[in-house]
């Protein structure tokens, strides 16, 4: 029984991952969402825009770059 039971948790642990695996996963996904959800359409193709810095400040980029180099100022 014992033995069923560690193989049926490695089993579990080999499709999802461990712990620091699954919060790792959430991580990406809250922040991808984050992402998407606060930024403006590019103003040429129309895909969500991504805040990027340069030495000379922040701004708003294409997440398409380099296909598209759509910008606007923060």
């Amino acid at each position: 029984m014992l033995k069923r039971q560690i193989e049926s948790q490695g089993k579990a642990f080999e499709e999802t991952g461990g712990f620091s695996e699954r919060l790792m996963a959430r991580r990406v996904e809250a922040r991808e969402q984050r992402k998407t959800q606060d930024a403006p359409e590019c103003p040429q193709c129309g895909k969500p825009m991504r805040r990027r810095k340069s030495p000379k400040g922040e701004f708003w980029g294409c997440s398409a770059f380099p296909e598209c180099k759509g910008t606007r100022p923060t």
